[in-house]
C-alpha cells in the first residue's frame, strides 16, 4: 500500500509513527475497502481489478509518489489486468 512508503520514512525515528501506521493499516485494510465497495456499489462489479488496488494506485498519485494514474499502473506489480480495464 502507498501508505507504507510514506510511513517507512518516519518509523525509525519516531515510535509514535509505528503506532499510527498500525492503526492506519487496520483502518484502510484491503478487506475493509472491498467490503465498503460491495456495500455501496450500484452497477459496478468486480472481476479481476479490485477496488482496493485502485485505491492504492490513486494514493500513489495523491501523495505525489507518481505523477499520474498511468505511471502508477505501469509501476505496479499487483496489477493483473490491462490498463484499459481500469
Amino acid at each position: 500500500m502507498a501508505l507504507d512508503a510514506v510511513l517507512e520514512r518516519f518509523e525509525k525515528s519516531s515510535p509514535l509513527t509505528v503506532m499510527v501506521r498500525l492503526v492506519m493499516q487496520q483502518a484502510l485494510s484491503r478487506e475493509w475497502l472491498e467490503e465498503v465497495f460491495e456495500q455501496n456499489r450500484d452497477k459496478q462489479y468486480t472481476r479481476e481489478l479490485l477496488f482496493s488496488t485502485m485505491v492504492d494506485l490513486m494514493a500513489l498519485v495523491a501523495l505525489g509518489f507518481k505523477k499520474s494514474l498511468h505511471a502508477a499502473a505501469q509501476a505496479s506489480t499487483e496489477l493483473s489486468v490491462t490498463k484499459r480495464a481500469g
